[in-house]
């Protein structure tokens, strides 16, 4: 009645937006991270399958040809997309999906699912995201430099989001994304009025009026 839900969480590079989904992916059972492939190399801990799919350019290149994703993007000289196949197993099983995404990105998941929740997380300050770009110790100066004036440039976005989270203490920033996600749990949808008032009265009770 309620399942289905999408959530889909943007922030600029180093703002831990993967680590804070990933808390509230242990504090819930009920919600599918949506896994993306990539061309960039794996870092540090991360496996595959589970962080990202690691793929080839060519690899990428032939999915897009193929047409298997619902967006796809080019950041920071990699390319990252969301496969069509594996998304409609999740949502065809009635489970909700949340998105670990770039902005570019974002804007074609709700192109693509109208009642999604775009969740824009922010760092709680510029010299702390260079501090935790830099503490990460995978990238080069050039490329810090680059992902700065890249965050710079994607901030403004949060104008077109649903929502805003201000990621200063892990805990407090998951606690606030599990708050978006009942939120949107309980939200109306187009077909949940019928769905919800058959499942209360079991077709007992009369047609809804309609609204003014």
């Amino acid at each position: 009645m309620t399942e289905n839900r999408v959530i889909v969480v943007s922030a600029p590079s180093g703002s831990g937006k993967g680590t804070v989904i990933r808390k509230l992916m242990s504090m819930r059972d009920d919600i599918n991270l949506s896994v993306s492939y990539t061309t960039r190399p794996p870092r540090e801990g991360e496996v595959e399958g589970t962080h990202y799919y690691f793929v080839s350019r060519d690899q990428f290149l032939a999915m897009v040809e193929n047409d298997e994703f619902i967006e796809w993007d080019l950041y920071q000289n990699d390319y990252y997309g969301t496969s069509k196949e594996k998304i409609d197993r999740i949502l065809d099983a009635h489970k909700s999906v949340i998105f670990d995404i770039t902005i570019k990105g974002a804007y074609a998941i709700r192109d693509s699912f109208p009642h999604a929740a775009l969740v824009f997380l922010l760092p709680p300050s510029f010299g702390e995201l260079e501090r935790r770009l830099r503490r990460r110790g995978t990238e080069s100066d050039a490329k810090i430099r680059g992902r700065l004036e890249e965050a710079r440039r994607e901030i403004v976005s949060v104008k077109n989001f649903d929502y805003f989270i201000i990621n200063d203490d892990l805990t407090g920033a998951a606690e606030q994304l599990e708050s978006v996600y009942l939120a949107e749990k309980c939200r109306m949808r187009g077909e949940d009025a019928e769905l919800i008032i058959n499942h209360i009265c079991g077709g007992d009770c009369p047609p809804a009026a309609a609204s003014d």
